[in-house]
């Protein structure tokens, strides 16, 4: 990560275990779009490039679509959608060819279901889908666990319909691993305002919503919280999002990262500094140390590192974001952090930050091993592809 005075925080070149929650193409469908800010200062020049990455498109088997990524200790888990049942698939990969691991759903809602999020933590893995039905065609979610050791599989564990639906329920965020243990973010409807920040825990077979009313994750007559990415921080979780000040005369939409050391909490709230009024978190990668976030602050690209209650904004490039634009959280090869953007690739080093040539597309999920760089596009008339990247 280069800071915002030009040094480079060594611990960002380290193995994190967090996971990068993708985005629910099928129901967000947001785009991005990026343009340089002719206005770009000394030492953020979005124009000075480096050497392009060599871009190699990875094509899934059983003609089967890429739509999110997980890192696992040894290699790349990637979730995909199939043209036929059972839809959702699952391939690993770990330096060699693909291999997939057999995915085992039971509900009916199960065997259409797109991947929204995957964590990987110990060989465990832990895996979110939805599809849309019913009445009202809100998205039905399914749970599934599984494991990567030598009888590799996934299994949908299904799940009362009042566990993720029914009144008061909101959007699923993401899944983690808090050092062990697996949870599940989203929203739920508050005591008091708004919805509420959630988390689910899981006890056997079931998993069961926790209340965060009146906890720094919930929301009051004052003040909304919203979170759309989850991750590890080793043995805790850090979610990025944002919280929406209703006083003062004004709407401000301020950007936001809720941490905790286990999954029990306690939480702490930081806001993030920004410029704009209407401002939002959208990713971070995480470590036991602190995280480095990203997200739009207006209609610009934003970066912040955060250890503890410090906050310090990131001199990276100002890049212009198009309307409801999702970055994905960074990623890390060796020395160099990542962040990527539609056919832009911003490289953090000692020495600034660098605009490579990306594949085509708007991403919308990266991973990283330690020598390459695999990233999920979509295209509006050509669904969605993916690439790896060799430095």
């Amino acid at each position: 990560m280069v800071l915002s005075g030009g040094r480079r925080s060594r611990r960002w070149a380290t193995p994190i275990r967090a996971v990068l929650l993708a985005l629910f193409v099928a129901s967000l469908g947001g785009s991005c779009q990026v343009q340089a800010n002719p206005q770009s200062g000394p030492g953020t020049d979005p124009a000075l490039l480096g050497p392009p990455l060599a871009w190699t498109e990875v094509v899934l088997p059983d003609r089967a679509r890429p739509v999110t990524l997980a890192t696992a200790q040894d290699g790349i888990v990637i979730g995909g959608v199939a043209p036929v049942r059972p839809e959702p698939r699952l391939f690993r990969t770990a330096g060699g060819p693909l291999t997939e691991v057999p995915v085992e759903p039971h509900s009916p809602y199960a065997f259409v279901a797109r991947w929204l999020s995957i964590a990987v933590h110990d060989g465990q893995v832990l895996a979110l889908g939805g599809a849309r039905g019913g009445a009202h065609a809100n998205v039905r979610w399914t749970v599934w666990r599984g494991q990567l050791g030598s009888a590799p599989r996934l299994v949908e564990q299904p799940q009362p319909f009042g566990v993720f639906g029914g009144w008061g329920a909101g959007d699923l965020t993401g899944v983690a691993f808090a050092g062990n243990e697996p949870v599940i973010a989203g929203a739920w409807a508050s005591d008091r305002a708004g919805n509420d920040v959630s988390l689910w825990r899981v006890a056997g077979d079931r998993w069961a919503r926790q209340d965060s009313t009146g906890t720094p994750l919930g929301s009051s007559p004052d003040v909304l919280n919203g979170a759309r990415f989850v991750t590890s921080t080793g043995d805790g979780l850090a979610l990025a999002g944002s919280v929406t000040d209703l006083g003062g005369g004004a709407i401000v939409s301020v950007p936001a990262l809720w941490t905790a050391p286990g999954a029990d909490g306690p939480w702490t709230l930081v806001r993030l500094p920004a410029s704009q009024r209407i401002a939002e978190a959208h990713a971070a990668r995480c470590d036991d140390a602190g995280c480095l976030v990203v997200g739009a602050d207006g209609d610009s690209l934003a970066a912040w590192e955060v250890r503890g209650p410090t906050v310090t904004r990131l001199d990276v490039p100002r890049l212009v974001l198009a309307e409801h634009a999702s970055v994905p959280a960074p990623v890390v090869i060796g020395d160099r952090t990542y962040v990527a953007l539609p056919g832009v690739l911003l490289d953090g080093t000692d020495g600034g930050w660098h605009r490579r040539p990306g594949p085509e597309g708007v991403p919308v999920a990266a991973a990283a091993t330690s020598d390459g760089l695999y990233l999920v596009t979509t295209e509006p008339q050509d669904g969605s592809h993916l690439w790896t990247g060799r430095p």
